[in-house]
């Protein structure tokens, strides 16, 4: 009997020991959370480069390209890899079309196992023909086990982030990482990306050294979210180098949209106490290219019938005159659930 008991012991023993091991293994991920790290820049070189000849205006696009699944959410998967090759190829076309000398990209899939590898960034580079390519990493585990059920559509091995694709050079490339939630479990914390928000250099022929800002903030919790919004305020204000363009994905619906919660897609996603976007824009100097926010033609998501805002193109009055609109083509909105932002710049004076 008492070899009984032991047996039973040292096989729940053994299996705790396995459980908590494969979870370590899982959750292990590569980075510093909380510290300013450097990451490459890939420079792309030979046939395919396309380098003109520097002109106003500076065409920037913003867009969060949901890791090149389309239109439909996380649990739409597992995908084949055709559909990442043709939506992949979609997007780089709209960028194409759009005129855009540099794209601020999201959610991008940087050798990804449920992407198939693909290190997207380097894909739409090459595709797009562009010189320059910097990305940072928001989100690197072993194994993810989301969506939990079934097996079969659970996302894998991950590494995802950030990308500034550019037709001009990319001299610096830093990534300041993002708290996550504290009203989150230390276990799904484990799994969780840590958003960012990614700085860059670009040297323009003639306008000389432009810095610019590629966010991903907070999408599940409004109190992160402004937390993030704070952390971004503070690097604005404190960076040697000022910041002329801010975009991406803010996560988060003006200060004066109409609907904060109720939406038929996300029944759950309540942006009522939300203060992000009014405390980003009455502490900051930045202003939003495309202006008054609140208006149907100004929403980004989701694709199929927008309902509101989440991403932004922001520029610094001092350094640019702009303006911007969101690129709402018929053939657009099936590549991401998130529609792209084209801003339209002139420089006020030609360097820093």
């Amino acid at each position: 009997m008492c070899e009984t008991v032991s047996s039973i012991g040292i096989g729940i023993g053994f299996g705790i020991f396995v459980v908590v091991a494969a979870f370590l293994w899982a959750g292990s991920e590569q980075g510093t959370p909380d510290t300013p790290a450097d990451f490459e820049i890939h420079e792309l070189t030979g046939e395919g480069t396309d380098t003109p000849d520097g002109v106003e205006p500076l065409r920037l696009l913003s867009w969060n390209i949901g890791y090149g699944r389309g239109d439909l959410g996380d649990y739409s998967g597992p995908w084949k890899r055709e559909v990442f090759e043709q939506n992949l190829r979609g997007i780089s076309e709209t960028i194409r079309d759009s005129g855009a000398d540099i794209a601020l990209l999201q959610e991008v899939d940087l050798g990804a196992s449920r992407s198939h590898k693909i290190h997207q960034g380097k894909w739409l580079q090459n595709e797009l023909g562009w010189g320059y390519l910097a990305c940072v990493e928001t989100w690197t585990n072993r194994y993810v086990p989301f969506p939990y059920w079934p097996v079969s559509r659970q996302f894998g091995a991950m590494r995802s982030g950030q990308c500034v694709v550019s037709r001009y050079p990319i001299t610096k490339n830093i990534r300041i990482r993002l708290p996550q939630p504290e009203a989150n479990p230390f276990w799904y914390n484990r799994f969780y990306l840590h958003r960012a928000f990614q700085h860059v250099r670009v040297e323009h022929p003639t306008i000389g050294v432009i810095p610019l800002v590629n966010v991903h903030l907070e999408a599940f919790d409004v109190q992160n979210n402004l937390k993030h919004i704070e952390l971004l305020l503070a690097y604005l204000a404190a960076a040697p180098e000022k910041p002329w363009l801010v975009g991406g994905d803010f996560n988060a619906v003006p200060a004066d949209a109409q609907q904060k919660s109720g939406f038929s897609d996300e029944p759950e996603m309540s942006f009522e106490d939300s203060e992000s976007m009014e405390t980003y824009f009455a502490k900051s100097s930045y202003r939003d290219a495309v202006g008054e926010s609140d208006r149907p033609e100004a929403f980004t998501f989701p694709t199929d019938t927008p309902t509101r805002r989440l991403d932004y193109l922001t520029y610094s009055p001092t350094n640019w005159v702009g303006t911007g609109r969101v690129l709402t083509d018929t053939a657009v909105r099936p590549l991401s659930d998130h529609l792209p932002i084209l801003g339209e710049f002139s420089s006020r004076k030609r360097s820093l």
